[in-house]
């Protein structure tokens, strides 16, 4: 149950990321290292997304597991 409620609140979390408001203030002509800034916020949230969803993966012998 631990782990439904850990993936639920990064569902929310990372949602919030992703909505339009914090889009738009990402979304300037800026460049940084040569990278808009909107696509390194982006690509930011997404490897986010995967280090924190790989590291909340179940294991062999953890007591969430099935």
């Amino acid at each position: 149950m631990k782990a439904k409620g850990f993936l639920g609140a990064c569902f929310v979390l990372f949602g919030g990321l992703l909505v339009w408001p914090l889009l738009t203030a990402a979304n300037k002509p800026v460049l940084i290292a040569g990278i808009p800034a909107l696509v390194l916020y982006l690509f930011a949230v997404w490897a986010a997304i995967v280090l924190v969803l790989f590291l909340a993966r179940p294991r062999s012998g953890d007591e969430d597991s099935p």
